[in-house]
């Protein structure tokens, strides 16, 4: 039984409380599809739900109605780990509602603006990117209202079950059983493969998204509250897809602020797969690491010190 369960913290061992809050995970997400998505769906081919709305409106509604629903299931697979598999509070996951929160969450989407808008700049100032238009879409038959709300939801989605997945329930319970350093590596590296099936990925992608899990493990780290990375995995793929028109691993958006034609080295740039693939993507990643861990008061790489202090 020592394989399954310790006895000195009377729960089970690491590896089974994370395999089963995964398998939770995945039977909770199914009920929002199986209940909500898949019923509407087969009303508005009958013509009873939102008729009058081609294929392409019709997806961006229907995944606005059942994202949101999603994020809730994958937070409450979280929610029943922690309380039921770990025995820990909540705040042991560095989420902690107060002032830092919502400091964390505003310093997160600041740097998550800022690395961005670095990418652009300086694919603009090297001449491969020009500027085409602003306000454009590019999903046929999709208004711009539309496209845009709908990839505002899916960043905020996005952004929250993630985080709270990989840099919250993941990254707090490997710590357990690791070196918190070795615990990011291993957190960082997941996050990557997870995206190893996104359209025009290679391993210059992955290489960049494992750095990119390092930047929001730090943005936790350097504030103690999950809200910082939160905010900054948000602000980076709305700025870099809604804003400035860059593919967001792999998926282009429906709509854009503005509209770019992008040229230049793919190994620099990140082409199709967006800028997390390319060099320039990597390099504002680290930038954002060397921001984040220069707020720290406190240089120790120490969990337990940066629980909710």
């Amino acid at each position: 039984m020592h394989v399954f369960w310790n006895a000195a913290e009377n729960r089970l061992r690491v590896l089974w409380r994370v395999l089963l809050q995964a398998v939770l995970m995945i039977a909770l997400a199914v009920i929002p599809i199986l209940l909500v998505a898949e019923p509407l769906t087969a009303l508005h081919k009958r013509g009873r739900f939102l008729a009058g709305l081609n294929a392409g409106s019709y997806d961006r509604v229907i995944n606005m109605i059942a994202g949101p629903l999603l994020m809730l299931a994958v937070l409450a697979s979280v929610l029943i780990a922690v309380r039921f598999l770990d025995h820990r509070s909540i705040s042991e996951l560095w989420v902690v509602f107060d002032q830092r929160w919502r400091s964390g969450f505003l310093i997160g989407i600041a740097i998550g603006a800022i690395l961005m808008s670095i990418v652009f700049v300086a694919e603009y100032a090297a001449g491969w990117v020009t500027v085409a238009g602003t306000m454009a879409t590019n999903a046929a038959g999709v208004s711009l209202l539309l496209a845009i709300s709908f990839s505002f939801v899916k960043v905020v989605c996005v952004g929250i079950y993630e985080e709270a997945v990989c840099r919250g329930y993941l990254l707090r319970n490997l710590a357990d059983a690791l070196n918190l350093r070795v615990s990011i590596v291993v957190t960082s590296a997941v996050f990557a493969i997870l995206h190893l099936t996104n359209d025009n990925s290679s391993f210059l992608s992955t290489v960049g998204l494992f750095i990119n899990g390092i930047l929001f493990a730090v943005a936790v780290l350097s504030t103690g509250r999950l809200s910082t990375a939160i905010g900054l995995h948000m602000a980076w793929n709305f700025f870099e897809g809604v804003v400035y028109g860059f593919p967001v691993s792999g998926d282009k958006e429906g709509a854009t602020l503005v509209a770019i034609r992008q040229a230049g080295p793919v190994f620099l740039t990140g082409g199709n797969f967006g800028p997390e693939a390319g060099v320039i993507g990597i390099v504002a990643s680290v930038i954002g690491i060397v921001m984040l861990w220069s707020l720290r008061s406190d240089k120790r790489l120490d969990a337990k010190h940066r629980l909710a202090t």
